[in-house]
């Protein structure tokens, strides 16, 4: 998963990264029970709670055809099917319940890792209308979202100077 979150701050291949996050994915919710994807309101599980049963075959489908095609052409191919329809942005959400997951199932031992906080940090900027409470993102005045290398220097440098990290893992 931080390999994912690297390249995708290196926005490099998005097929790359959504493979990587799929497959954490993948193993991260086979471990969880239903409790926890309820608890976590996990939209991306397949168990999730909001989608009707009556449509859960459907909504698993879609949520890892993109997966399943990368990871499996073959098949596709043998059917005929030889491209699909691919929205990178889907791999924002899916990195963002990646970390989620882990970090209900690492509890007290989760280290909230420079790639996950920078993660966090530039999700909240990104799409602040998504998030009911913005007050957090305040303190980052100017930034601008879409200077990745801002990002990737903010990881390097939480990773060298991790005493610039409150006990919580944040920035001071």
């Amino acid at each position: 998963m931080l390999e994912a979150i690297n390249l995708f701050f290196e926005e490099r291949d998005p097929i790359s990264i959504h493979t990587l996050v799929g497959a954490s994915l993948n193993i991260l919710h086979d471990h969880l029970d239903t409790d926890a994807v309820w608890d976590l309101s996990l939209a991306l599980h397949p168990e999730t709670i909001y989608i009707k049963d009556e449509y859960r075959k459907e909504w698993i489908t879609r949520i890892r055809d993109a997966r399943n095609f990368f990871k499996h052409a073959d098949f596709d191919l043998k059917k005929g099917r030889y491209e699909i329809e691919f929205n990178t942005e889907v791999n924002i959400f899916h990195i963002l319940e990646a970390i989620r997951c882990l970090q209900c199932l690492e509890a007290d031992k989760f280290e909230f890792l420079p790639e996950f906080r920078i993660f966090y940090i530039w999700f909240m900027l990104k799409y602040p209308d998504l998030l009911k409470d913005t007050s957090y993102i305040q303190n980052f005045g100017t930034v601008d979202v879409n200077d990745f290398g801002f990002f990737r220097k903010a990881i390097q440098l939480f990773r060298e100077h991790p005493e610039l990290t409150n006990q919580s893992g944040w920035p001071k």
